[in-house]
């Protein structure tokens, strides 16, 4: 899946201007209870503006001169820009980016990399919660056959009318032993658990849908 559908458009975002003065930004910034804005040039992303960095900058500078100093305008204060991602990003890649960094949005752009929205931490883990299935009832198995097992249990899942929206099979550090853990769609848990149990799968575990 890609993160295009997940944006936040441009045309529904607060931006700043590279010729706004650090007294607006901060003004905008604290009336909308953001933490930091994107600063975008006609149509074209130019970096990321944060309140903090701002007054960072002051007390560094040594100025005393309050009312001169947040004049500045915002280009001023872009010194590191925050790189975009194309709409065709898979989300996969960018959960990678959001992990390895402190970000808190991805500035987004298309083929032409005109700037088109943001994606926002809170969209892509909503996502990713939706596509692994992570509030569907889970039931964990031991088995050492995977294809075998699986292959069985899918036959079981869906003769008693349930889906399997994920499953995901982790080493136990027990000889060939794996640990399939399966997220079902189902009506009747507690009849599909017996069900796998009458048919000589070992079920460890079983979390109801939440």
């Amino acid at each position: 899946m890609l993160i295009k559908p997940i944006i936040l458009p441009a045309n529904k975002l607060t931006v700043l201007s590279p010729v706004d003065t650090a007294q607006k930004a901060i003004q905008i910034i604290e009336d909308n209870g953001f933490l930091s804005l994107p600063v975008v040039e006609g149509k074209k992303f130019v970096g990321f503006l944060s309140k903090q960095f701002i007054y960072d900058e002051f007390f560094k500078s040594g100025e005393t001169d309050y009312n001169n100093f947040f004049q500045k305008k915002v280009a001023e204060f872009i010194i590191t820009p925050l790189k975009a991602v194309k709409d065709s990003t898979p989300v996969e890649e960018a959960a990678e980016m959001f992990f390895e960094s402190k970000i808190r949005f991805l500035p987004v752009v298309d083929s032409n990399n005109d700037f088109i929205g943001i994606l926002t931490q809170k969209a892509l883990f909503d996502i990713i919660i939706k596509v692994f299935g992570l509030h569907d009832a889970k039931i964990v198995i031991l088995s050492s056959d995977f294809s075998g097992v699986i292959a069985k249990i899918s036959e079981i899942i869906y003769k008693q009318g349930a889906n399997i929206t994920n499953i995901v099979q982790m080493d136990t550090g027990l000889m060939e032993v794996k640990e399939i853990s399966i997220r079902v769609e189902c009506d009747n848990l507690d009849k599909l658990v017996e069900k796998l149990k009458n048919s000589g799968i070992k079920v460890r575990e079983v979390v109801p849908a939440q």
